[in-house]
């Protein structure tokens, strides 16, 4: 079990996590047939940016999967802090956590199919753990922040090269499509079981060291927030984010912003946006105190995991509903019907909210 909300340092943690989760326990369809019946210009654009870009650019949606990667980095150094003379024992939870994940994550994939062609051992869940235990052993390892911080341009210089420069046998180097990019490559060579998108998966082994990189970064945000509590200090942070933001647009003429694969200049815009995200919420919330409209998305972060496979195995089927062209697919129906699951699932959450009960790996 975890501690009570009462014990939380940061309620913008749990708040933006809770955001983040939102899109996926329904508002990413409720948006969609909202534009859809509406046609108002506003929610079609909004619905354009809850897909996922293609494969090259960036969408709104592309930020959910990054944003939770580096939140658990802020959760990463807040939960060191209390274990300052055990980073041996944190270091094992660490471990057990990305195992843990890693199963999940595999019996997420099958989902209510025991199918074993559809056994796959990527998954977004094991991408989380794995990410976090790098995170960690670069914390538990290295005390300066500067360290910290050369191994996030290590991962990156890393991936970069091999992406950039390693050729891969039939297509060559740099070559940037899902058939010929580096990570599909690798994944066919060392991860057994299908791979998501065919010639490579999302969340294989090149993706999951590049994104760690993101959830490092997300453990420097919160290392510096809990040292320097002045608030002029987030006017740096700000100016840090814009540059990542910056550096990744500018770099991806050259070298593409592609989510799928992870490349670096998605994982600096990712990043950045993640950043200025916590720091909105972080003023609004921990240091003006505006915390009451925060509660509906508390109630869902603090439980993000369970409402995750939640959604997978029971809210998920039903949504689906509202797009398979039956008698769920009209308007009428089926916007009642996603407002009722998000209803329903919020209000489960807030009786676990209550009563201190959350499912933490």
């Amino acid at each position: 079990m975890a501690p009570s909300p009462k014990s939380r340092r940061l309620v913008s943690l749990d708040a933006l996590r809770g955001f983040d989760m939102f899109w996926i326990m329904g508002g990413d369809f409720l948006t969609h047939l909202l534009a859809a019946a509406t046609g108002l210009s506003g929610l079609a654009l909004m619905s354009d940016q809850l897909h996922h870009a293609q494969w090259q650019g960036f969408h709104a949606y592309d930020l959910v999967f990054p944003l939770f990667m580096f939140l658990s980095g802020i959760s990463l150094v807040l939960s060191l802090e209390k274990t300052k003379d055990n980073r041996l024992k944190f270091l094992t939870k660490a471990s057990r956590r990305a195992a843990i994940l890693v199963i999940l994550g595999i019996i997420y994939n099958f989902g209510w199919s025991l199918d074993p062609e559809r056994f796959r051992v990527a998954s977004v869940l094991g991408q989380i753990g794995v990410a976090y235990l790098i995170a960690a052993i670069t914390f538990v390892m290295l005390k300066e922040w500067y360290l910290r911080l050369a191994v996030v341009c290590l991962i990156l210089g890393i991936v970069a090269a091999l992406q950039i420069l390693l050729p891969v046998p039939g297509t060559g180097a740099g070559v940037f499509t899902p058939e010929g990019i580096v990570n599909g490559w690798i994944d066919r060579l060392f991860l057994p079981g299908r791979l998501y998108g065919g010639s490579y998966d999302p969340e294989g082994i090149l993706s999951v060291f590049s994104s760690s990189s993101v959830t490092i970064m997300g453990g420097l945000v919160g290392g510096f927030l809990t040292k320097h509590k002045d608030i002029r200090r987030l006017g740096l942070l700000s100016i840090m984010a814009g540059l990542l933001i910056i550096i990744g647009v500018a770099l991806d003429p050259y070298y593409p912003i592609i989510k799928a694969a992870w490349t670096v200049p998605f994982d600096l815009i990712a990043a950045g946006i993640s950043m200025l995200l916590f720091i909105l919420f972080y003023l609004v919330i921990d240091i003006f105190n505006y915390t009451r409209w925060a509660l509906f998305f508390s109630v869902i972060g603090m439980n993000s995991i369970a409402i995750y496979l939640g959604v997978r195995f029971i809210s998920y089927p039903l949504l689906k509903l509202t797009n398979d062209g039956n008698i769920f697919a009209q308007p009428s129906i089926a916007i009642p019907l996603v407002i009722a699951v998000i209803a329903v699932e919020w209000v489960v959450l807030r009786a676990c909210f209550n009563r201190g009960w959350f499912l933490k790996i």
